[in-house]
């Protein structure tokens, strides 16, 4: 990792640098020409620079938001360009000793994102204190557990789970269960190839608003761990998935700067990550498509296109669960008014875009909330659909279908699947979309949902939209890339045909 630090007196001199680290001093702007702009992982301020308006500017674009930090005193020792640059990347003051800051930089602000889902079909349980046991799905297992008032194992996961080297791992588990039930994580760990020492291990609790990291400190190897779900007390325990994930330490979920929305009750996630960019409209408003591991997608498109944006994950189930919910529809939709309200923007300035599994809340939450333009890419929109055909068009293939419809109806009939379609369409219909420009590339033998394109095409409220652009592609779902590329060049053409951005 670069580490670029700026200030008055070298820190690399009087304090221990850790050998993944390079250090920078002063070393910005940079006296030779590269062919590649120099990214710098982190940038500590420390007293008063040099630096041109223009270098500060520039700077901005060579260290992403939430990686910058200063100490207290230097913000009123720079220069205003430079107190600019401190709002513009989300700059955090330092609170504490040097050494211990330097200490811990490489395992928080390290590069990439990891993160993954444990179903509960892992779980081997205890059949003496679960009393009942019944799959709602495959993500949901629904439990009756009578432990009489004692810490008792339900059963361990399998298989066990690895720890990188000079990472930190944090879990969270999705449950819903009775108050007189308390739940928590043994967590065993062992170095790779032994067996491990059953007195090695840690009790996290799993009862708490935030995750629990394993209190591992990183090593130069990696190390296995295995974990086992205890329970204390009775009554009826859902129990969702167990994620496994990169700690960064309070920095962040996922990557520096990432947050998550939780719903309270079911303990269900989805994942967000605010770019201030350069506070000048478009707010633009992104969600990542089906992923079975956890993590953003677009990070790198949106931040080229120096707008701020906003950017979703849904790591329920096996890929995710299209956005759906009623409690995480509801703050997905405040999330991103609460921004537009701090950005000072309106609706007329909200750019609403997904590809495949991220088109449905794009198209969703875009017209409910009427922004200015919606771009999606291989929409899906009718979710019911979607599962009716599965057998014939894609066998074995996307099964967790019928588990993302069961969060949403009672029962999988030919009925109830139909009626999610129909209260999308019906809801949609009622959407003002007169000042929202849509811009639809579909797949013309989509083999997942092939009427998306018919269903929109043949809206009331799409007919009444601002402009409706469209281009189909041949072939299905995943065939061809270039549906994806027509994606980006709306985006680019957008933010400069509406927005007055050029590049």
């Amino acid at each position: 990792m670069n580490v670029l630090q700026l200030g008055p007196s070298d820190w690399s001199v009087n304090y221990a640098i850790p050998k993944d680290v390079k250090w920078e001093y002063n070393a910005y702007p940079r006296l030779i020409k590269e062919e590649k702009p120099h990214r710098y992982t982190v940038v500590i301020i420390t007293g008063a620079t040099q630096l041109s308006d223009e270098d500060w500017a520039k700077l901005q674009w060579l260290s992403d938001p939430y990686t910058v930090l200063y100490v207290p005193e230097a913000k009123e020792q720079i220069s205003l360009a430079g107190q600019t640059y401190l709002r513009l990347q989300l700059a955090k003051p330092i609170n504490e000793e040097p050494q211990a800051l330097i200490n811990t930089l490489p395992s928080k602000y390290y590069f990439g994102q990891s993160g993954m889902r444990i179903s509960p079909q892992s779980l081997m349980l205890n059949d003496r204190y679960v009393q009942e046991m019944q799959f709602h799905d495959e993500g949901h297992l629904i439990l009756n557990v009578d432990t009489k008032e004692e810490w008792r194992s339900l059963g361990n996961y399998r298989p066990s789970l690895y720890v990188d080297p000079n990472r930190v791992i944090k879990f969270w588990l999705e449950h819903q269960n009775t108050d007189d039930l308390h739940l928590r994580l043994r967590a065993f760990y062992s170095p790779l190839g032994g067996d491990g020492d059953p007195a090695k291990s840690f009790i996290l609790d799993m009862n708490t608003s935030d995750e629990q990291d394993l209190p591992l400190e990183p090593l130069e190897v990696g190390r296995l761990t295995n974990v086992q779900l205890g329970a204390r007390g009775q009554g009826v325990l859902i129990l969702g998935n167990l994620h496994l994930r990169w700690s960064r330490r309070g920095v962040g979920h996922y990557i520096v700067g990432g947050d998550r929305l939780v719903d309270p009750q079911t303990r269900e996630e989805v994942g967000v990550y605010f770019n201030p960019g350069d506070l000048k409209p478009p707010l633009n408003v992104y969600f990542s498509g089906a992923r079975e591991l956890e993590g953003f997608e677009a990070y790198p498109l949106f931040r080229s296109v120096h707008a701020p944006s906003l950017l979703f994950t849904d790591p329920r189930l096996e890929v995710g669960q299209f956005y759906t919910g009623a409690k995480i529809s509801e703050l997905i939709k405040e999330k991103i008014m609460t921004h537009l309200k701090e950005l000072g923007f309106t609706k007329d300035q909200l750019v609403m875009n997904g590809i495949s599994m991220g088109t449905y809340p794009a198209l969703k939450y875009g017209a409910e909330l009427s922004a200015h333009a919606i771009i999606v890419s291989k929409p899906i929109t009718n979710l019911g659909y979607v599962a009716l055909r599965g057998r014939l068009h894609r066998p074995d293939e996307f099964d967790t279908i019928f588990d993302i419809d069961s969060q949403l109806t009672k029962k999988l009939s030919i009925a109830d699947l139909n009626m999610i379609d129909q209260t999308f369409w019906e809801d949609f219909t009622e959407c003002d979309l007169t000042n929202t420009k849509l811009f639809i590339a579909y797949m013309k033998d989509d083999d997942y949902d092939n009427l998306a394109y018919h269903d929109l095409s043949n809206n009331r409220a799409v007919k009444k939209a601002r402009q409706f652009i469209y281009k189909g592609f041949p072939g299905r779902h995943n065939d061809d890339p270039e549906v994806v590329s027509w994606f980006v060049s709306r985006l680019k053409e957008l933010m400069q045909n509406d927005f007055g951005r050029k590049g």
